[in-house]
């Protein structure tokens, strides 16, 4: 073993390097070093920047999700008014209306902004939705009274549901539709409730 450990030390004898060899293997080892440092400073710089992009798309996201609507609706909940928050089912309680026992919704627009029903197929059986101003009056249990009549004088007559759907849209002082969202009012066993979807 010792034989073979002195041969090699004889052949370390033997490698010698110039200064100009030195030199150019310095300056490449140099060189290589210089292009780690700057691949990793690259990589840092690309690594902020998806991660300032990430964060941003996530902020923008929950922005929009999250985004209170410029209709603000409150659900008649007992004796008082609870607002409603979009994806989110609010339990109603039975009211009195002019129209008789319903339940009661209250819309509110930014100042500047006026909303309205829109009045197509989309809607699910809205003869049950009366408005009145800012209130909203869902009789689920229909109409059949003689006080109340058309223009010509006949008695109006609602049918019972368990469900309706109203699309409202939300526009701008110059007209322009800022948003639209849908109501969801639907009746499960016994329990009548009011959901907020944005479109």
């Amino acid at each position: 073993m010792e034989k073979e450990l002195e041969n090699m030390s004889k052949l370390a004898d033997d490698i010698v390097l110039t200064e100009q060899n030195e030199r150019k293997l310095f300056i490449a080892y140099k060189k290589r070093i210089e292009s780690q440092r700057r691949k990793k400073v690259l990589m840092r710089g690309y690594y902020r920047v998806a991660v300032v992009a990430l964060a941003m798309m996530i902020m923008f996201s929950v922005n929009y999700y999250l985004q209170s609507p410029d209709l603000v609706v409150y659900a008649a909940t007992g004796d008082k008014m609870v607002q409603l928050r979009l994806n989110e089912r609010v339990n109603l309680e039975k009211q009195r209306t002019p129209l008789g026992y319903g339940y009661v919704l209250e819309m509110s627009v930014e100042e500047g902004s006026r909303y309205y029903t829109i009045e197509n197929e989309q809607n699910l059986n809205a003869d049950n939705i009366f408005r009145n101003g800012n209130k909203i009056f869902w009789m689920p249990d229909g109409m059949n009274s003689i006080n109340f009549r058309d223009q010509d004088g006949n008695v109006i007559k609602i049918p019972e549901t368990d469900s309706s759907t109203l699309n409202i849209e939300v526009c701008n002082y110059d007209g322009k539709m800022v948003e639209r969202i849908t109501l969801i009012l639907e009746r499960r066993d016994g329990q009548c409730s009011v959901e907020m979807l944005k479109k």
